[in-house]
């Protein structure tokens, strides 16, 4: 069909054309103004400012639902700025803003303040003579200004209506009733809803997207961008955005159910550990119970191995005691017999004349010992002259004076070593204590040397063995010394604030996680010492307190760690103590608390302290600081200083003992010549008398030849008598020593046997005991009996020390992981504490954690993740998918229009347009839907493993999703609007179908052609939403343009107006005066808006010559224009 012949259904009976625009207190639009519009197409011309946004305003309040409308957009297409008007300042007539005298602030001057109301109405037709007239009232109440006040009424007359007929409303104080009771021939409502869904299929538009791209097309500018243009206007937001945001919300319940999940796990996994290592508690208990038992039954297994052990030995005993009995009895007789030949030969020797001889023997053998004795007591005495170095004396009065001398040393030692043992005495005692002092030196040195703290050793011994008891590290419990310091520049106060601070500097900290077990490890030991420690607490219970400009507490440091809210806190509360130089500033009334540096310490108004056992400056006794390297050097310094004196006293008590010694040795040399007399040393007489009486026998028995032979066989046989007497006395001893040792063993057995502390043993007793000592490598012997109890004992106590240390172990465990419950969820274990007491009511919580709490939880979160959350993502996936699919089908019909109206037109060659869509390919949509597929995949497996990843896929999905950075923002954006997936190429072919051109947005083609292209589309748009194409032309024809033109160039705007007229469309058009003379060829009528003084606006028609296709407007007028223009 040709252009020409498709131009005379432009005007079809059923197409509705706009006829009349009438409005009552409108704006600046003030009383009643009546509008007629030409059904070829109508412009409303004027200066910027003087109201023709306001009159189409008034057509998209009557046309557009109020959740879309956007008032004077197109003005702020370009700034971006706020909306600036709503249906508040129309009716009110808002007309400036300016600066109110009396409270200087800015306020909106308005013309119709108080009780107002307005009126609009909006007249169509058609060629049939059908009228539908759209009317809405609107009306504010005293001096209400919120948009909540506007209450609105609209009624659709199928009539020609005149708004004055309303003025029964405004005579009625805005009675809707009595306005029904006139308009009975109305439609009314009072919602926007019923009566859009009425105009619209009266009027023919099918859905309320049409009257939304109406009111977008209202504010269009600059239709140069075809991908832009068909995004923003054509295409409307995919669902895919609520769809997301559903996902988003719904997430948190999903996300609560797996954090209850997450939360139940890990309180199972606390507790299961517990639980084992409680049952491993039990285990190692009644291992322990049974040692035991097996150490209480050892001294009764002991006793009775000793029984029997005694019982046979007294059986060995007995059998070697028989005999040594017949050894004796045999030794006695052979005694005997050589005791006979003895005295037989002895009774010869006196019949020989021996009798002489024997008498003289003996007095020899008396003279003999008493020349021993006396050699004996001469060498003593020689022995202590020589030590004394003196000369031994050789007469009786020599001697004398020498045991004189040696009595006289004596009482001088005696005089004078009392005097040295005292003196030794004092220096042990220095001595003594010079040790104990370098002994804590060198712990405090040792205890520096191990960590940067200047706590004394004492106390961070202390700490090693609770931190040690109850399973932390020592950083875990801090002492408050080392998390201050003084300020380097505040040097000088250091020594006052270490008076003010000592006490508190040696307090320990714990936080909430190891409060329990610290406590519990306090309170069931002795520490031997005070300690004092502070529970930190959680920080919201801290407040910061303000300080005064001298205050103690302005001279710290305080570490960086978790407890420095809590210290500052608890300083400024405590420690405010004003530093001042002048003991004036010190009395004060006016000062409660303060210091000088002296170190006098004013605790309150009345309270005063200066404590001087300590110099105000010993750094040994400072506490405070991060690093200890100044008190490190001072005791190093202090140690070596002790251990020469040490070594000092050491000599110095060597070198009294060393004399005191010699002077002792003396003194019993001496002794020894006291002790003696002449007689006992004078040897001489005794050799004269043994030599007088060896003559003699001499003599006698060289005179006798048979004498001395029985005299030899004598000493003989004696020695014969002497061996014999021996052997038997050695026998016999042997005897006695065996029945003695019988003796001591009944005993010994009897005893035992009468002992009541042995008693039966049990079974296990029994045979535990046995399996230990038949383990032993050498037999169980009396001897050895004891040292191997002993060894079974020590293996049994040892065994049992290393099971209560793994018991201890297990309970600290236990209570360790109690308190990490109690920390983590305070709720959950209110009224339980970290200890074993609690352990029954802490597993019974597990129990039911493992049978119903868990379970539930995993569930809940399962049948979640199946459900909601997983529909919301297969939703989210098909309405990607799906709204691509529109786009295609919405295409495929604006495509339709395009091909019933030619894009370009020639003698020689016709040309339609064609919009092809294509995938841009981006690759964060490719992600993106991985993304999707992969939280998808496997969604309706059981398999729980793959449940928990696809929630974390899920979750990393949602969690950008709903982010709000930027990058984010931009990114979802991206991937949820379906229409920038797409890229909207035109292609332009001839009547065959060959292509003549392509058109890409910034593909280089001039403005005039992206603009023409994207103009087309358009008016395509128009027509596919309002069109009925049974009868080729759109049903609903005016579409309303605001100054839509006023930067394009008369040729594009000429060629906008041509293609929406081929459309079969009534243009309504707000212009200022330089684009009339484009516009006008397309129009059948005009109107001119004007206002004054700013708030007074009005119409006034401008007469059209439809023979010449122009404006009847003064020359001059067409002059100004054609300037414009130019």
């Amino acid at each position: 069909m040709s252009a020409e012949a498709r131009t005379l259904n432009l005007f079809a009976p059923e197409q509705f054309r706009m006829s009349r625009l009438q409005v009552f207190n409108w704006g600046t639009f003030s009383g009643l103004h009546d509008v007629p519009i030409s059904e070829q197409g109508f412009l409303f011309v004027g200066r910027s400012g003087a109201g023709k946004s306001t009159l189409l305003d008034a057509i998209a309040a009557l046309l557009v639902p109020p959740r879309w409308v956007d008032f004077n957009a197109a003005a702020r297409e370009a700034e971006r700025t706020g909306r600036d008007r709503n249906l508040v300042s129309y009716i009110r007539g808002a007309w400036a803003e300016q600066k109110d005298d009396a409270s200087g602030e800015i306020a909106t001057r308005y013309l119709r303040p108080g009780t107002t109301w307005s009126a609009l109405a909006l007249t169509y037709r058609n060629v049939s003579g059908q009228h539908v007239v759209l009317v809405q009232l609107m009306w504010l109440r005293g001096n209400a200004n919120g948009p909540g006040d506007v209450k609105r009424h609209f009624l659709i007359l199928e009539r020609p209506f005149e708004l004055n007929e309303l003025e029964v409303f405004g005579q009625s104080n805005l009675d809707v009733r009595k306005l029904k009771q006139s308009f009975m021939d109305a439609f009314h409502h009072s919602e926007f809803s019923a009566y859009g869904e009425r105009f619209r299929r009266l009027l023919g538009i099918e859905s309320d997207m049409a009257l939304r791209l109406l009111h977008k097309t209202q504010s269009a500018k600059n239709l140069g961008d075809l991908n832009a243009f068909l995004r923003d206007f054509m295409l409307d937001k995919p669902a895919t955005f609520e769809v997301a945001d559903r996902l988003v919300s719904e997430f948190d319940e999903l996300n609560a159910a797996h954090q209850a999940v997450v939360t139940a796990r890990r309180q199972v996994e606390t507790l299961v550990p517990a639980r084992e290592k409680h049952q491993q508690r039990e285990l190692l208990s009644n291992e322990r119970s049974g040692l035991n038992e097996l150490l209480a039954g050892i001294d009764s297994y002991g006793g009775r191995r000793r029984i029997d052990l005694l019982q046979e030995q007294i059986e060995r005993l007995n059998i070697q005691a028989d005999g040594l009995q017949g050894e004796i009895s045999r030794k006695q007789a052979a005694l005997n017999q050589h005791n006979g030949s003895l005295r037989e030969m002895e009774r010869r020797h006196r019949e020989v004349g021996g009798d002489q001889v024997e008498t003289w023997q003996a007095e020899k053998s008396a003279l003999e010992q008493q020349r021993e004795q006396c050699l004996r007591k001469q060498g003593q005495a020689k022995e202590a002259c020589r030590q004394l170095d003196w000369v031994f004396a050789n007469s009786p009065q020599a001697f004398a004076e020498l045991v004189g001398n040696a009595r006289q040393e004596i009482e001088r030692w005696e005089s004078g070593s009392s005097e040295l043992r005292e003196k030794r005495d004092l220096l042990v005692i220095q001595k003594r204590e010079t040790e104990t002092a370098f002994t804590q030196t060198a712990g405090e040195v040792k205890a520096l040397e191990r960590q940067p703290s200047n706590i004394p050793a004492h106390m961070l011994d202390l700490r090693q063995e609770i931190a040690s008891s109850i399973g932390v590290s020592e950083s875990a419990l801090p002492f408050i010394g080392e998390l201050i310091e003084v300020k380097p520049d505040e040097a000088q106060w250091q020594g006052a604030i270490e008076r003010v601070l000592h006490g508190f500097a040696l307090s320990l900290l714990v936080d909430e996680r190891h409060y329990s077990a610290l406590s519990n490890h306090i309170n069931s030991r002795h520490l031997g010492q005070r300690l004092v420690y502070y529970r930190t607490g959680r920080v919201e219970q801290w407040q910061t307190m303000s300080v005064g400009v001298d205050s103690l507490v302005l001279k710290l440091n305080i570490k960086e760690c978790n407890q420095s809210e809590w210290l500052n806190t608890e300083l400024r509360s405590r420690f405010d103590y004003t530093c001042v130089n002048s003991i004036q500033s010190f009395r004060r009334i006016d000062v409660d608390k303060a210091i000088t540096k002296e170190g006098q310490v004013k605790h309150s108004k009345t309270r005063h302290e200066k404590d001087d056992r300590r110099g105000v400056g010993d750094r040994r006794f400072w506490v405070l600081g991060f690093d200890n390297s100044e008190k490190l050097a001072l005791y190093r310094k202090q140690a070596q200083e002790l251990a020469g004196k040490i070594s000092n006293l050491d000599e110095r008590i060597k070198a009294l003992t060393d004399q005191e010694g010699a002077r002792a040795k003396r003194a019993i040399h001496c002794q020894t010549l006291v002790n003696l007399q002449w007689q006992e040393v004078d040897v001489a007489p005794l050799l004269t008398g043994i030599d007088k009486l060896e003559r003699r026998i001499r003599d006698v028995l060289e005179g006798n030849t048979e004498l001395k032979n029985v005299a030899d066989q004598i000493v003989r046989q004696k020695k014969v008598v002497k061996d014999a007497d021996e052997a038997l006395r050695r026998t016999t001893i042997d005897y006695e020593k065996v029945v003695g040792k019988v003796n001591e063993h009944e005993e010994t057995l009897k005893s035992l046997q009468d002992d009541p502390t042995i008693v039966p043993l049990t079974p296990r007793q029994q045979q535990g005991l046995d399996e230990r000592f038949e383990s032993l490598t050498e037999p169980v012997q009396l001897n050895n009996l004891d040292s191997f109890i002993r060894s079974v004992e020590r293996s049994i106590r040892n065994e049992m020390d290393t099971l209560t240390k793994e018991v201890v172990k297990c309970e600290r465990f236990i209570e360790k992981q109690f308190d990490e419950f109690i920390f983590e969820w305070p709720a959950e274990a209110e009224g339980l504490d970290a200890t074993l007491a609690a352990a029954s009511d802490f597993f019974a919580k597990l129990t039911r954690l493992e049978s119903d709490g868990l379970p539930a939880h995993e569930q809940r979160f399962f049948d979640l993740l199946e459900s909601q959350s997983h529909q919301n993502l297969a939703a989210l996936s098909t309405y990607l998918s799906d709204a691509r699919k529109e786009i295609l089908e919405r295409m495929d019909l604006v495509n339709d229009s395009l091909a019933q109206v030619p894009f370009n037109q020639s003698t020689n060659q016709t040309t339609y347009l064609q919009i092809d869509p294509s995938d841009r390919q981006l690759p964060d949509v490719r992600e993106f839907k991985q993304e999707i597929q992969q939280a998808l995949s496997h969604a309706w497996s059981e398999d729980r493993e793959l449940a928990e990843s696809r929630f974390l896929a899920l979750r990393r999905l949602v969690e950008r999703l709903s982010s709000q950075e930027p990058d984010n923002k931009r990114w979802r954006q991206v991937v949820l609007d379906v229409r920038q997936h797409m890229e909207f190429i035109g292609r332009e072919t001839d009547e065959s179908g060959v292509e003549v051109e392509v058109y890409r947005s910034g593909s280089g083609k001039s403005g005039g052609q992206r603009q023409k292209l994207a103009t087309t589309c358009l008016a395509a748009a128009l027509r596919y939403q309002l069109g009925s194409y049974d009868h080729g032309v759109p049903m609903y024809a005016p579409v309303v343009l605001d100054e839509a033109f006023d930067k394009a160039d008369n040729e594009f705007t000429a060629l906008a107006m041509n293609i929406f007229k081929n459309f079969g469309f009534q243009m309504v058009v707000a212009t200022p005066l330089k684009s009339v003379m484009t516009l006008e060829p397309f129009i059948g009528g005009a109107c001119f808006i004007d206002i004054s003084d700013r708030r007074v606006s009005g119409v006034m028609m401008i007469e059209y010559d439809l023979e010449h296709q122009r404006l009847k407007l003064p020359a001059h007028a067409h002059q100004e224009s054609t300037v414009e223009v130019s």
